[in-house]
């Protein structure tokens, strides 16, 4: 092979390698999530909005939000945000007050841009989630702390005044009344 064979074959694998990842990413993927995945709340959050790296098609790109016990928690109406003028952005509403616990936010993406738009769905999963106020868990260590107390103080009352009636039953007896 001479040498202008192997400068074309060297340039071709780097172009091949250079060009792969290229349309692994053609597919859009979460970038940016609010809430973030994974994170702790201790407010209830109102909507659930996703970034992803490529422009949606807003016909095969959802949201859905369920709690842990598999109930649905958004109220369906998920959609390409308005205020992106990217198309890159989910948004969906969330009922209100959701309870404390584990929420899972399952996104279905469709790639739409000029160059790609070969119907590939992408699929995953994010979580957040929604803890007590730290009052109301301030509140509910105080009950348990003063459940405990005033367990253990009836159990040293009981204790204290079963010692003092012995002692008086030992002392009637003893006095022979």
């Amino acid at each position: 092979m001479n040498r202008s064979k192997w400068i074309f074959a060297i340039c071709a694998a780097v172009l091949l390698a250079v060009w792969r990842p290229w349309a692994v990413q053609a597919h859009a993927v979460p970038v940016q999530s609010t809430p973030a995945d994974g994170a702790v709340l201790t407010v209830s959050p109102k909507q659930v909005m996703v970034t992803f790296s490529n422009v949606l098609d807003p016909t095969g790109s959802q949201l859905v939000v369920y709690d842990r016990r598999g109930q649905k928690v958004d109220i369906g109406d998920c959609g390409v945000a308005a205020l992106d003028p990217s198309r890159k952005t989910l948004v969906t509403t969330l009922e209100s007050d959701l309870p404390p616990g584990k929420y899972n936010i399952y996104w279905t993406t469709v790639t739409d841009t000029e160059d790609v738009h070969d119907g590939h769905v992408v699929n995953g999963q994010l979580e957040f989630f929604v803890a007590e106020p730290p009052w109301l868990t301030f509140l509910k260590g105080v009950g348990i702390t003063l459940g405990a107390a005033v367990a253990l103080g009836g159990w040293f009352g009981f204790a204290t005044t079963s010692r003092k009636l012995k002692r008086l039953e030992q002392k009637v007896k003893a006095q022979g009344v």
